[in-house]
């Protein structure tokens, strides 16, 4: 599958659906995983084929010259006819354990990419927050100095300028956070060297949530049933105990049968001296006597009584006298025994890892009703209290600033609290390995209440005006 490019130009916003596009496609250690499903396939092709037969052949020469022996033989090893079906149920055991082991992957790239994407969410919102808090507590300063030269408290001014500090280091932390985070979401994606030119889209401070049902047990069961690293540890386990019966069968492992054949060598006969062999006739017949010559009749009647080639049947078997497999049969015992209580083990962390996110999403959500219903508009009037104080001269305009200060905390504090919760969320659906069912959550209202997010975060509807030098709250953009 070919890579992929950023889907956005220099300076675009990138959404979390194009992201985890981008990252499915590009991850390298996904590929990877794909990979390993490739050769896992071969694996079971190569366990269903018989292994070729064996030819061999031998020459042996005469030391006088001749005609040379020849030995030859063809054999198949007949064993895989048992062996190969139960080779075939473990090297299929191991695919479905590697095919989920990559899909169990790639829940938990989407999960890593979701929580990523929030963090950057949050820190580029926090930036902007922070931003508007240092331009309030930068007017904060100026009239708490011009107090302090009309008789005011130092105390005031030095209370300003620390919150000024802190406000400006957290607003450093945040910046170095998010281009780490960017930098974090870009490797996911596969696309590490890309620029970070590019802006996640704003998080949504309105957004509503469902509330998980007070029914854990539920959860905890849909994990189990659904969480492909179980499935993939089962079908590991699966591989064990096929290999049990593998090993067994190994009792013999191989039965090789052919046919063999030998051709036996034959010296060349010595060049006939025929005056040494006239001499040796004539002083045996005390005459003058040619020597003996065969005819071609008398030479291929004596051949014909000499054996010069066999041919036959052949076995080899090995005698399980010493040898019978009884190690490999309990080192596949004993992996499967091991494995089964892995399974066991997976089973367990499950269990504690969904009831872990799940007390993690309840406060999430809780801290984020309490800053929705509380918090905020708790802020939200204090700011109105002050504003409706300065107006009637009862107040400075210091109280002012400080009030709203003290409302973009709250904001600051509200956008973590929905970070938290995207990412608590994130973490649970990569713990069931997938949606959270909608008989488990609670749905909520479709709009917020006239004291939710959007009295608390986004309006600015005070009784009276803002004085003309108190900068109002914006969202940022």
């Amino acid at each position: 599958m070919p890579l992929r490019d950023l889907p956005i130009g220099a300076g675009g916003e990138l959404p979390l659906a194009a992201a985890l596009d981008v990252a499915i496609v590009n991850n390298r250690a996904l590929r990877a995983d794909l990979a390993v499903i490739g050769q896992a396939k071969a694996e079971l092709v190569q366990s269903g084929l018989l292994p070729n037969p064996t030819l061999s052949i031998m020459f042996g020469f005469p030391e006088a010259g001749g005609l040379s022996n020849l030995a030859f033989g063809l054999s198949q090893d007949l064993a895989a006819l048992w062996l190969i079906p139960a080779e075939k149920k473990v090297a299929q055991a191991a695919l479905e354990q590697r095919v989920l082991s990559v899909a169990d992957g790639a829940v938990a790239l989407v999960a890593e990419v979701r929580t990523t994407y929030a963090d950057a969410q949050y820190q580029k919102l926090a930036a902007q927050l922070q931003e508007e808090n240092l331009r309030i507590l930068t007017d904060a300063t100026e009239i708490a100095e011009a107090r302090l030269g009309a008789g005011g408290l130092q105390l005031d001014l030095n209370l300003v300028r620390s919150r000024y500090v802190e406000a400006d280091i957290e607003l450093l932390q945040l910046r170095s956070d998010y281009r780490v985070t960017q930098r974090t979401l870009l490797r996911l994606m596969g696309v590490a060297p890309a620029s970070d030119d590019w802006i996640p889209s704003t998080m949504n401070v309105e957004q509503t949530f469902a509330r998980l049902s007070s029914d854990e047990s539920k959860l905890v069961e849909a994990a189990l049933l659904q969480r492909l690293d179980a499935q993939a540890a089962w079908w590991e386990l699966e591989v064990a105990v096929a290999d049990i019966e593998n090993q067994r069968l190994r009792l013999l492992p191989s039965l090789e049968l052919g046919i063999a054949g030998e051709r036996f060598e034959r010296r060349a006969l010595p060049d006939r001296d025929l005056l040494a062999d006239t001499a040796r006739a004539s002083i045996a017949a005390g005459q003058l006597t040619a020597p003996m010559i065969e005819s071609a009749g008398q030479r291929r009647k004596e051949r014909s009584q000499e054996i010069e080639f066999m041919l036959g049947p052949s076995l080899d078997i090995p005698l399980p006298i010493f040898d019978q497999n009884q190690a490999q049969i309990a080192r596949a015992r004993l992996r499967a025994q091991e494995l089964r209580e892995r399974y066991e083990e997976t089973q367990q962390r499950i269990v504690e890892a969904v009831r872990s996110t799940v007390v993690t999403r309840r406060l999430a959500e809780e801290r984020v009703a309490r800053y929705r219903d509380v918090l905020l508009p708790l802020q939200r009037s204090n700011l109105e209290l002050a504003e409706a104080a300065y107006q009637t001269g009862r107040e400075s305009i210091l109280a002012v600033l400080l009030a709203q200060e003290s409302l973009i905390r709250a904001r600051l504090g509200y956008a973590s609290a929905l970070r938290d919760l995207a990412v608590s969320a994130a973490n649970l659906e990569r713990q069931i390995s997938g949606p959270v069912p909608d008989f488990l959550l609670e749905p909520q209202p479709s709009s917020a209440p006239a004291s939710g997010p959007s009295a608390g975060i986004n309006s600015h509807d005070a009784a009276g005006s803002l004085p003309r030098d108190v900068r109002p709250l914006r969202e940022p953009q």
